[in-house]
């Protein structure tokens, strides 16, 4: 889920390794403190768009670029496909189309230009936003995953989803919610709540052009989500509702 080196034994128990989903929110919380680590370097040496962009820059790196991908794949699919089956073949498919270029590029722009904002209309410190967004994503590729059929037979996606169990969903919900209340407080705890639903709405419209949900689909599913989390916080911020 990152490029941080994690040991790796070969022949590990693979049963083990895919119930390691109900942790992924700790995967979010340390890329949210490795982006707060860049905002708090560059705030006071570069501008706030320039520091936008260190931090929208390092956000793709530390995920190797893994949940864009998916974003891509999936927009070459749902706009270039007419049946199910078009759409999960060009998925599929390793050369990335027009419609998968044209989505990264204004992705990526109004990821940049949301996180501009942020820094300049927030009334308080974004730094808790920043941990908390992706968390809130990932929490929710974790509900998809449990709540949602496979489109497909095989994949990464499948091989998480079969092992996923109730307990896990649970104990990552509540590791979501605990972090995100300690940083946010209730308004966290809304967002995450209001992006669940999000994810619910979205997921029902892949399920219906796909059939099911993909690797692809939740890497997309989480950078959607990220940045919807962010429009909220700065909704929120813009309101002056938030107070820490």
């Amino acid at each position: 889920m990152t490029v941080i080196p994690i040991p790796w034994k070969e022949g590990e128990d693979l049963d083990r390794v895919a119930r390691s989903i109900s942790l992924i929110p700790l995967v979010g919380l340390v890329i949210g403190l490795t982006i707060s680590g860049i905002f708090t370097l560059s705030t006071n040496i570069f501008s706030n768009l320039f520091t936008s962009g260190l931090m929208t820059i390092w956000w793709i790196f530390i995920t190797g670029g893994l949940h864009l991908d998916g974003l891509s794949d999936s927009s070459d699919g749902l706009f270039g496909g007419t049946t199910v089956e078009k759409r999960l073949e060009i998925m599929k498919d390793s050369r990335t189309g027009v419609f998968g270029v044209l989505t990264l590029i204004c992705f990526i722009l109004l990821k940049l230009l949301t996180i501009n904002e942020l820094i300049i209309n927030s009334r308080v410190s974004i730094i808790p936003i920043l941990i908390s967004i992706p968390i809130i994503s990932r929490w929710c590729v974790v509900f998809s995953i449990f709540s949602f059929k496979s489109a497909k037979e095989g994949g990464l996606g499948v091989f998480f989803k079969k092992f996923i169990r109730v307990k896990d969903l649970i104990l990552s919900l509540i590791l979501t919610v605990g972090i995100i209340f300690y940083f946010t407080g209730l308004l966290g705890v809304l967002v995450t709540l209001l992006s669940t639903l999000i994810t619910f709405l979205l997921s029902l419209f892949y399920i219906k052009k796909l059939g099911g949900l993909t690797g692809d689909l939740y890497g997309a599913i989480n950078e959607i989500i990220e940045l919807i989390s962010m429009l909220q916080f700065l909704i929120l911020s813009a309101l002056g509702i938030l107070n820490w």
